[in-house]
């Protein structure tokens, strides 16, 4: 049974684990502006390194100067140099993409999870920073999808952009209709948000002429989809099940006897 680290680095927040059999356990969660200095990342590794001895890490990162100290620490933890997420790596779907060093590795891990765990076709909303939607074909092939403002980036640019709208926690009570400025804020984000999911998702079927699988992962998902009616799966372990995943499947390839030899 293998035991990797798997680390997820977004914009806002970075997550790591351990992925056990393909099990995930001991989930953390920091501010990635938090996690850029080598001692800061042994810090926040440091409960999961000294869990057992371990087979190996996996990197998804969509924050290229940070990847540095992450490699450096996570080599000095396992003794192994970490996979480093791309299109380049066997992912468990095909890519159909025009330029895929473009995909967003966490979009990858994504892709790679939903298509084993839901099989296909699958769509994959993931609501961080931004919302992207993921689009993996009946034939198992990543063929793109959509990106939107996350409800952060909603909530904030009201703050910033208006002289007397407050920031506000999404997270938090509100009625049919808002009593006060902070629960009028939190109905339109909600509401509002739903009105956007069901038409992207409404969009893609119909452009494809046919119902897709629906899961969704991240740190706003169960809020954003709460009370929805379409039949998403909310799997808030996506992401790192999917680096466990593509740890599994890279094993015996010459890319990853490359990194794992340094």
């Amino acid at each position: 049974m293998s035991t990797v680290i798997v680390v997820d680095i977004g914009n806002t927040s970075t997550s790591a684990a351990l992925a056990m059999n393909g099990r995930i356990r001991f989930v953390r969660f920091q501010k990635s502006r938090t996690l850029t200095t080598p001692a800061a990342v042994r810090r926040f590794i440091g409960p999961l390194a000294c869990q057992r001895p371990l087979d190996g890490s996996v990197l998804s990162s969509v924050v290229p100067k940070m990847n540095r100290a992450w490699i450096f620490e996570l080599r000095y933890a396992t003794g192994r140099t970490a996979i480093v997420v791309s299109h380049t790596l066997q992912l468990g779907v095909k890519i159909d993409y025009p330029k895929p060093a473009t995909i967003g590795a966490d979009r990858l891990a994504n892709a790679c999870a939903a298509a084993d765990r839901y099989g296909v076709p699958v769509i994959v909303a993931d609501f961080g920073t931004a919302v992207t939607f993921d689009i993996i074909s009946a034939d198992g092939a990543y063929v793109g999808g959509v990106i939107a403002p996350g409800l952060p980036l909603m909530t904030e640019y009201l703050y910033e952009r208006t002289a007397l709208l407050p920031m506000i926690h999404l997270k938090g009570p509100h009625g049919i209709v808002g009593r006060s400025t902070i629960e009028a804020m939190r109905l339109g984000a909600k509401v509002g948000y739903r009105g956007m999911v069901r038409e992207i998702i409404a969009f893609l079927q119909a452009g494809f002429h046919r119902p897709f699988k629906l899961c969704a992962t991240g740190g706003f998902a169960r809020w954003a989809i709460e009370g929805m009616d379409l039949p998403f799966k909310i799997d808030p372990d996506l992401t790192l099940y999917g680096l466990s995943r593509i740890y599994d499947l890279n094993q015996n390839t010459p890319h990853t006897r490359r990194h794992r030899d340094g």
